[in-house]
């Protein structure tokens, strides 16, 4: 799971391509889980939790909103 801190310093389009990548892999953990082959249950929960972490800096950055900053 990758910390916030970490997700703020990549650019807007490599978060764009990291979420992107993720909910693919999402999609493949369900079809996993209807046939039964997923390991980890709790790993479509991290994946979620990740992307939403992601697409809420992005949406920071769209209304200019500094978080994280070292005051």
């Amino acid at each position: 799971m990758k910390k916030a801190k970490t997700v703020r310093e990549r650019s807007s389009d490599d978060l764009r391509r990291e979420v992107a990548s993720i909910e693919q892999k999402i999609w493949e953990l369900r079809f996993q889980e209807g046939s039964e082959k997923a390991g980890n249950p709790s790993r479509i929960r991290q994946q979620r939790r990740e992307v939403a972490r992601m697409l809420t800096i992005l949406r920071e950055r769209e209304l200019g909103i500094e978080r994280g900053q070292d005051q």
